[in-house]
């Protein structure tokens, strides 16, 4: 079970693992669907990020190149 996180907008407290997806698909600019949603209020808020979702940058360019 993930840490609790809380709304910066409605100060709810909720399990980001049991919150819904935003519904941003905006490539340019916007989060691409990584933000997470509140409960409570409905707003959007950046996905925490965990220990074992570290990936180096050099490494997620070698994952999207498939030669």
């Amino acid at each position: 079970m993930a840490e609790e996180i809380q709304c910066r907008l409605c100060g709810c407290r909720f399990d980001p693992d049991e919150a819904g997806d935003c519904e941003c698909n905006c490539v340019f600019g916007g989060c691409n669907g990584r933000n997470i949603r509140c409960p409570n209020c409905g707003h959007d808020m950046p996905r925490p990020h965990s220990n074992k979702d570290k990936t180096s940058i050099i490494d997620k360019l070698k994952a999207s190149i498939k030669l």
